[in-house]
This record gives C-alpha cells, sequence and structure tokens, in this order.
C-alpha cells in the first residue's frame, strides 16, 4: 500500500487516505505468500488429536473457509439436538405465544427428591438433563475443535485455554456444584427471563451476596482486565495517528504513566487474559462455595471477629 497524495483535510493529522498498488492484495507484504499458498500450508491433513488416537480422521477436510474435524462434526450434531429439546419445550409448546415464549418459556431441573438420578422421557427434568448433556458435549466438542486448529496451525493453545475458562463456568453452574450437593435441583433454570430471576434469587437465598470475597475477585477481576485490554486499545488507535520515529517509545510512556509499568504489546494481551481467566475461576469458586460449605455469606465472616488477637479489645 502507498500513501495518497491527496492533501490531508487538517494539517494536524497524517494523512490517512491509502492507494491500493499493484500486487498488494495478493502478496500485502514484499516477498510474502499469498493468502492461498498459506491456506494450502496448513490444510494438510492430519495433526488432529482424532488422528492422532486412531491414525485416521474421517472429518478432516474444510467446508469452505471453515475447518469442520471430528470435534467440529460432534459440535454440529450436539448444537441440532440440544437446540430442538430447547426449543421445542420453550418456544414451541410453552403457555404463550412464539415471541413471549422465547424470553417467558423455562425448562426446569428435575424436582429436588429426584437426586442425582437420571429422568427418563416424560418425566420432569428430563427435557433440562438433554439440554444441558448436549451443550456440554456442543461447548466441549467447540474447544476440542480450537486445539485442533492450534496443532494444524503450529500455534500455542492459548485460545482453547482461555475458552475453557469460560467453559468451566458452564460446568460449576450445571454439573460440578450440583453433583456436590447431591441433585440436579441445584442446576439454574434454561430460559431467558427465568435463568435472570435464577440468578437474583441465588444471590438473596444466601443472604447477602455482596459479602462473597469471590465474587468480589471476579467482578475485580472482569473488570482489570476490561480496563487493560481497553487501555491497549486506546493506544493502538492513537498510535496509528503518528508516523515518528519515536513511536514505541511513546507506546511505554503511556503504560508507565498508566499501570506503573510498561508490559509491552504481547504482554498486555497474556496479562488481560490472565486477570480475565482468574476472574471466571473466582466466579466458578463464588458459586461452587454458596449452599456447599456456606450457608450464610454474612456469617461467614464471623470467623474474623474471633481471631485470637482481638480478645479482650
Amino acid at each position: 500500500m502507498a500513501m495518497s497524495s491527496a492533501k490531508p483535510k487538517d494539517p494536524r493529522f497524517p494523512d490517512l487516505s491509502f492507494t491500493v498498488v499493484d500486487g498488494a492484495r495478493a502478496t500485502r507484504v514484499p516477498g510474502g505468500r499469498t493468502v492461498a499458498e498459506i491456506e494450502a500450508a496448513y490444510r494438510k491433513p492430519g495433526g488432529s488429536t482424532f488422528a492422532a488416537i486412531f491414525r485416521v480422521d474421517p472429518f478432516d477436510f474444510w467446508v469452505g473457509p471453515f475447518y469442520v474435524g471430528f470435534w467440529g462434526f460432534i459440535t454440529i450434531v450436539s448444537i441440532v439436538i440440544g437446540s430442538y429439546f430447547y426449543l421445542n419445550e420453550t418456544v414451541f409448546n410453552g403457555p404463550f405465544n412464539y415471541a413471549q415464549n422465547f424470553f417467558a418459556g423455562r425448562i426446569d431441573p428435575p424436582p429436588a427428591e429426584v437426586g442425582l438420578a437420571l429422568q427418563t422421557p416424560g418425566e420432569p427434568g428430563f427435557v433440562w438433563q438433554m439440554t444441558v448433556l448436549f451443550a456440554t458435549l456442543a461447548f466441549f466438542g467447540w474447544m476440542m475443535r480450537q486445539v485442533d486448529i492450534c496443532r494444524k496451525l503450529e500455534m500455542g493453545y492459548h485460545v482453547p485455554i482461555s475458552y475453557g475458562v469460560v467453559f468451566s463456568a458452564w460446568c460449576v453452574l450445571q454439573i460440578i456444584r450440583p453433583v456436590a450437593l447431591g441433585q440436579w435441583h441445584e442446576g439454574f433454570v434454561l430460559g431467558v427471563m427465568p435463568h435472570l430471576d435464577w440468578v437474583s434469587n441465588f444471590g438473596y437465598r444466601y443472604n447477602n451476596f455482596f459479602y462473597n470475597p469471590f465474587h468480589a475477585i471476579g467482578i475485580t477481576g472482569l473488570f482489570t482486565s476490561t480496563f487493560l485490554l481497553a487501555a491497549h486499545g486506546s493506544l493502538i488507535l492513537s498510535a496509528t495517528q503518528y508516523r515518528g520515529p519515536e513511536g514505541a517509545d511513546i507506546e511505554n510512556i503511556f503504560f508507565r504513566d498508566v499501570q506503573y509499568y510498561s508490559v509491552g504489546e504481547t504482554g498486555i494481551h497474556r496479562l488481560g487474559a490472565i486477570v480475565a481467566a482468574g476472574g471466571i475461576l473466582s466466579a466458578d469458586l463464588c458459586i461452587l462455595l454458596s449452599g456447599w460449605p456456606v450457608q450464610d455469606w454474612v456469617s461467614f465472616w464471623n470467623f474474623w471477629n474471633n481471631l485470637p488477637w482481638w480478645s479482650g479489645v
């Protein structure tokens, strides 16, 4: 690409209009490979987890620009079946018209007396169990598909690991915590508005959820990661307006002013991902510990008043 000869509208800013030169769309970088050449290099068969175990992967192919793979196939099938259970129960057979059912329809988990038993068709909670099962398979399959793509691109596993942290929240809510408490009834209600009601009631159920320290840490992690990446994004937008040789120094100065040290171009993404992951994992503990070892988050802090060094104060 080359700068155009048009005069900038405002002399305070550089000329950001561009002219595409011959061959730029083919290589982008002088002497570099074309997009077609790059795709051909990475569309070679093999390298998937399924092929590593069974020596062959019948799903190792692409549909247009999208890689399918064994785990992609599992994801697609799970989405179709899970969506059937969910939509059939909430929208098509809900108590209102289709538009209202989309927001108000609900799928309740099995009743408390069922415990951890598996329900059969027609029994209360069966549709919830089937929807959760296929949703879990879809989420897991998508994560493993990301692993296969990373293997084919010969890159690290940062993307599936980050996705796996988010996936852990679903597992804690719908599988790990109900199993720990001995009943599927502890899983959350499926549905748009009913799910929001469940979240609100969950907080009041354990007195005052703002006393839950892991709740506070989780929120802090998410807001902090948002701040870090917002600072990074604003810096990039600012840097595009500057064409001088001191660009890198200005970026480092910016980060030293904002967060007291310059984390670097790669480091800011890693730091943002680590802080966000820490916030989600803390939120996992926030939910898992509620109702299991802790029944009342206000009374949870009584230990602080009973510490030995407060005696006689």
